[in-house]
C-alpha cells in the first residue's frame, strides 16, 4: 500500500471558520510605461563596445519575470539594431532537471522559444573553469555562453529566499549559478549560506575580468511583481556597490503581507514561476536552512498549509517542506527527478525545503490538521489564506483578525465569504480549487 493510499481515509476533526473577510490591500504601484523604449536607454552605454557582426549570448534564467518576452525581444531588437549577432542561452544552474533540453523547455513555458522572440536558442550543460575564488571553489561557464563574443544577462534584482547580505537575487548570483550550470552552481552552494555570502562578490569579480561577461540588463518589480524600473550594469559594477544600491531600492519595493502573525497561513498553490523556492520566504517569513534562524522576516505563521502546486511549475516542487501540511493532489503532481535535482544540487540549502509535509486527502482535512497542530485554542486562532506568494494584496481571513484589519488604514474589507468544501473535501471557497 503506497503512501497516499495508506492516508485515504485518515481524519482529524477540527473546528474551522465558517467566513472570512475578504481584504484589498492598497499600495503604491511604480511602472515602466514604454517597455521596449526603457530597455533601448538602458542598454545604449554597455554597447559601445558591441561591434556588427558579433555573437552575442543573452542569458536569460527560469523565473516568471513580469512581460519577459516582450523584454527579451526588445533586447534581441536592440542587439540586432548594433548589427550583432544575438541568440539565446538558459542562465538556471541546475532547474530544467539541469540538462539542456530541460531548460530550452522551461524557457519555452515561460514564453521564451525562438519563434516568439525572434531569435535562435542554444543550450548545452557543459561547462569551462573561468577562474577559481582565492580560497573558494573553482567558477564555471557554460560553453553555449562562453562560445560568444559578449555576454549579457536579463536579470532581476530582489531579496533572496536563502538569506541576507549586500548581493543576493541579482546579476552577480546569476552569473556564478545561472551561466556556471549544474557544475557552477553546486561548487558555489557546497559550503552554504556563509560561504555562498562570502564568494558572490569575488566570484563577480572574476566573471568581469575573465569571462565575455558584457554586463546586466537588471530589472526591479514592484508589489504587484510589474516592472518598476528597468537599468543595467557593466560587467566590473556586477557585484559591487551599485548592485548593493539597486538591491536595497527592491527591499522597499517587496510585497509582504499586511500582519506582523497569524496561526494558520493556507496557501492556495506554489510555483517555480511563483518564486525559486516555491514560496517566497520574504513573505511567509520562513527558512528551512539547517544551522539558520528559520524566523525571516517580520512575519510570523507557526502552522502553513498548501493546497495545490501551480500549473506553471509543471511538477517541480523545490521549496515544498517550507510548508507544514498539504494534500494528496498536490503530491500526486510532483515531479520527483526535478525536485530532486534542484534539492541535491543546493546542497545544505535543499534538505528541510524538499522534505514532504504532513499530507492529508483533501483540503478540508489538511486545514483541520493544520489548526489543531497551531499551539492556539482553535476557535481563536487567526487564519490567512492568499493564492500564492505573489498576491499579498487580495486576502481572506478569519473573523479573528477584525480588529488587526480595522486597526490598518491600508486595508479595505471588501466583503464576507463562506469557508466552503464540496462533498469530496475540496475547497468551493473563498476559491473554487482547480477554477
Amino acid at each position: 500500500m503506497d503512501h497516499l493510499e495508506a492516508i485515504r481515509d485518515l481524519r482529524f476533526p477540527a473546528q474551522l471558520p465558517r467566513r472570512l473577510l475578504h481584504v484589498r490591500r492598497h499600495m503604491e504601484r511604480p511602472r515602466v510605461g514604454d517597455t521596449p523604449a526603457a530597455v533601448a536607454h538602458a542598454l545604449a552605454p554597455l554597447l559601445v563596445s558591441v561591434q556588427p557582426g558579433a555573437r552575442v549570448a543573452v542569458g536569460v534564467g527560469s523565473r516568471g519575470i513580469h512581460n519577459l518576452p516582450l523584454i527579451v525581444r526588445s533586447v534581441i531588437q536592440v542587439l540586432r539594431a548594433r548589427g550583432a549577432a544575438p541568440y539565446i542561452v538558459p542562465a538556471m544552474g541546475s532547474h530544467g532537471g539541469a540538462t539542456a533540453a530541460g531548460q530550452v523547455g522551461v524557457l519555452a513555458r515561460l514564453g521564451i522559444t525562438a519563434e516568439s522572440i525572434g531569435a535562435p536558442i542554444e543550450a548545452a550543460m557543459e561547462v569551462v573553469e573561468i577562474g577559481r575564488i582565492p580560497g573558494g571553489p573553482a567558477l564555471y561557464q557554460g560553453m553555449d555562453s562562453h562560445k560568444a563574443q559578449h555576454t549579457l544577462l536579463i536579470s532581476r534584482i530582489k531579496p533572496h529566499t536563502d538569506f541576507r547580505g549586500k548581493l543576493e537575487s541579482g546579476p552577480a548570483k546569476m552569473a556564478v549559478i545561472g551561466l556556471g550550470k549544474q557544475t557552477g552552481a553546486q561548487a558555489m552552494h557546497v559550503g552554504g549560506t556563509a560561504s555562498f555570502q562570502a564568494y558572490l562578490a569575488p566570484a563577480a569579480t572574476i566573471f568581469a575580468q575573465r569571462s565575455n561577461l558584457l554586463g546586466a540588463l537588471c530589472l526591479l518589480e514592484n508589489a504587484h511583481e510589474e516592472t518598476a524600473r528597468i537599468t543595467a550594469l557593466p560587467a566590473q559594477a556586477i557585484g559591487g556597490a551599485e548592485e548593493e544600491a539597486l538591491l536595497n531600492e527592491a527591499r522597499g519595493l517587496l510585497g509582504r503581507i499586511p500582519f506582523n502573525a497569524v496561526e494558520v497561513l493556507v496557501v492556495r498553490e506554489m510555483g517555480k514561476e511563483v518564486s525559486g523556492t516555491g514560496f517566497d520566504t520574504n513573505v511567509i517569513g520562513r527558512l528551512r536552512i539547517p544551522g539558520q534562524d528559520d524566523r525571516f522576516g517580520d512575519f510570523f505563521a507557526p502552522v502553513i498549509a498548501v493546497l495545490d502546486l501551480t500549473p506553471g511549475t509543471h511538477g517541480h516542487a523545490s521549496g515544498i517542506g517550507l510548508a507544514d501540511v498539504t494534500t494528496a493532489r498536490l503530491v500526486r503532481k510532483i515531479d520527483w527527478n526535478a525536485t530532486y535535482t534542484n534539492a541535491i544540487t543546493a546542497g545544505i540549502f535543499g534538505l528541510q525545503r524538499h522534505a514532504l509535509p504532513i499530507t492529508m486527502a483533501n483540503d478540508e482535512r489538511a486545514l483541520e490538521v493544520a489548526v489543531r497542530c497551531c499551539a492556539h485554542p482553535v476557535d481563536a486562532a487567526r487564519w490567512l489564506f492568499m493564492r500564492n506568494t505573489l498576491a499579498v494584496d487580495d486576502l481572506w481571513v478569519s473573523e479573528t483578525m477584525q480588529p488587526e484589519v480595522d486597526a490598518n488604514p491600508a486595508l479595505e474589507v471588501l466583503g464576507e465569504t463562506p469557508l466552503a468544501f464540496d462533498e469530496g473535501g475540496v475547497m468551493q471557497s473563498p476559491w473554487a480549487m482547480g477554477a
